[in-house]
């Protein structure tokens, strides 16, 4: 009689799997991926060339270990050689039989169709890299001097007040982005963010400013070495500030008159892109016999 029971109930349980066969999901153990450690190859950044095209990669001013201990050796490396080189390899590709192989790099950025969202996101990240790899630098971190410093203390109040509106402003965005000290054409200075690879240079994005200094954002940028201590990454980044290089970005081009003196030490934080023109700027590549003296 028991046997009867059993076979009857094993029978009523088979169907009730049957009829439910649509709702029930296998559960399967997934074994954890383990976490490799990631070693320098030793390499120097002269060894990283891009593929052929028409962009070079930049060559890094200093070797991955010299932003030691403040940035670490691994993480410039793989920012390079890796991140940068994919997107100059990128960009070269997506140009190719289009109206921008013709042209310089800032001048594909103000000439940007909206449409073309890979020459956007690759021209962007290769100009915003080359932009934060020049902006720092071994042996730097001190402050600022000259016509920069004064309009830092026009502007913020004080170099220690912009170093904070700096570090809160790129704290406050949320995802992968840069954020920018910016100029206008008086020498006014502001604060901004942008998203993604977007950059001043790009047109029709609500702000019009020369770009005078970067900050990658973005999590390859900082998380080996700081993981998610996103503050600690800013407050080292001006530990590595080439001030040098800052000052001649913002010496570089004319100034007019500021036409009040009232000056206001608001921030623009913008989680979108900024133009510097609202007009587009054509500028072709130079001919080939137009390097011979090169």
């Amino acid at each position: 009689m028991k046997s009867n029971q059993l076979f009857i109930t094993a029978v009523v349980l088979s169907a009730m799997v049957s009829c439910k066969k649509d709702t029930l999901h296998e559960v399967v153990d997934v074994p954890a991926t383990p976490i490799v450690a990631v070693k320098q190859k030793g390499g120097k950044p002269t060894d990283v060339k891009a593929a052929e095209g028409v962009f070079p990669i930049i060559e890094l001013p200093y070797g991955y270990n010299a932003l030691e201990p403040n940035f670490d050796a691994l993480t410039t490396e793989i920012h390079y050689s890796k991140h940068l080189l994919g997107y100059v390899n990128s960009l070269n590709k997506s140009i190719v039989g289009t109206k921008y192989e013709i042209l310089e790099l800032d001048a594909i950025l103000k000439n940007l169709n909206a449409s073309d969202a890979v020459v956007r996101n690759n021209a962007g990240a290769v100009y915003n890299h080359n932009f934060f790899f020049e902006g720092i630098g071994p042996g730097s971190g001190k402050e600022p001097e000259g016509a920069l410093l004064e309009s830092i203390n026009k502007d913020f109040g004080s170099f220690e007040e912009f170093r904070n509106q700096f570090t809160e402003t790129s704290l406050r965005f949320v995802g992968a982005g840069w954020t920018w000290l910016v100029s206008d054409k008086t020498g006014k200075l502001k604060i901004v963010n942008t998203a993604n690879n977007d950059n001043p240079l790009m047109k029709n994005l609500g702000i019009t400013s020369v770009p005078i200094m970067n900050l990658d954002l973005w999590e390859h940028a900082y998380y080996l070495k700081f993981q998610n201590r996103k503050r600690e990454y800013v407050n080292t980044f001006f530990s590595v500030i080439n001030w040098d290089k800052i000052e001649k970005r913002y010496d570089a081009f004319p100034k007019s008159a500021r036409s009040s003196s009232v000056i206001s030490t608001e921030t623009e934080s913008v989680e979108g892109s900024v133009p510097v023109e609202t007009t587009p700027v054509v500028t072709p590549k130079p001919k080939p016999e137009e390097k011979a003296g090169e």
